[in-house]
């Protein structure tokens, strides 16, 4: 029997419903091979009309419209499992294949703009292969909907560096591609660092713990200093089922470095080639 998963969430009235947005995913999956089957496929949902937050607003005499209400939402999936659950080539190949798939929806208008390892799933075939699904909408919008595109979503740990700067607090900063591919990156490194055959290990784990306890400040400061620095001492070390996965990190952390400290110009046409492609090439066949 298949298992399924429920979410229920109150998310803003005003913005695209998940919902929405996967309609529109999943018609790009039925023409692209490199979205079919890594997106997650919804069962059944249902919107609670009569929990809309506006209505308290209108029985009080207040502005009732849907700008800054919420609403309820049942969204039943089919339960996927976390990527974290993987190592070795595994672990490379699903998440090369969200990568892909992120890169077709971006290309197509879909902007998923909330990289962290909890939104990377994976589910396995009959004959044992595993398949990366970028799971999680609600936090996407889509091109028409420009006025999303200034919004810092996404988990603080696992953010662009440039959207944790000052710059970024009052929304002043575009969320482009280049954010979502250094996220991917920085979801690569925290797996290798703090997963050992699935789980979560005890020790060490490459003083990434702190990440978790900050700011947005203090935490790109943290990461600054792990991309100059840390990331060379011994004393970061992977798990042994990530010893392979970790020489690809540091040649995915490599061009992410130059561009922070030397403001390398990197076009965003060539951020897929550069950052991404280009290292999985050189390190592992994929």
């Amino acid at each position: 029997m298949t298992k399924m998963v429920a979410k229920l969430f109150w998310p803003e009235e005003a913005r695209l419903s998940e919902p929405e947005i996967l309609a529109k995913v999943q018609a790009i999956a039925e023409r692209d091979s490199r979205v079919k089957g890594h997106v997650p496929d919804i069962v059944w949902f249902h919107r609670f009309d009569e929990t809309s937050t506006a209505h308290i607003r209108k029985a009080l005499g207040m502005n009732h419209n849907t700008q800054g209400s919420w609403v309820f939402y049942i969204i039943v999936f089919r339960k996927l499992q976390p990527i974290t659950d993987l190592s070795g080539p595994e672990f490379r190949d699903a998440w090369w294949q969200i990568i892909n798939c992120h890169r077709t929806l971006w290309e197509a208008g879909v902007y998923h703009r909330d990289i962290s390892p909890s939104n990377l799933m994976y589910y396995r075939l009959s004959c044992g292969r595993v398949i990366g699904v970028l799971n999680d909408y609600d936090l996407s919008s889509i091109q028409d909907d420009c006025a999303r595109g200034n919004e810092r979503t996404g988990m603080v740990p696992f953010m662009a560096i440039d959207l944790l700067k000052l710059s970024a607090i009052d929304d002043a900063v575009e969320h482009v591609y280049r954010h979502d591919a250094e996220s991917f990156i920085w979801v690569f490194v925290w797996v290798c660092l703090r997963y050992k055959n699935g789980k979560l290990r005890r020790k060490p784990r490459g003083r990434l713990d702190q990440w978790l306890k900050v700011d947005a400040f203090t935490c790109c400061a943290l990461k600054s200093h792990f991309l100059l620095m840390l990331r060379h001492e011994s004393s970061v070390r992977p798990s042994r089922s990530h010893l392979d996965n970790w020489v690809l990190a540091q040649a995915l952390l490599t061009p992410v470095a130059s561009y922070h400290t030397r403001a390398d110009v990197v076009a965003q046409e060539n951020v897929f080639e550069t950052w991404l492609k280009k290292p999985v090439e050189l390190i592992t066949t994929i």
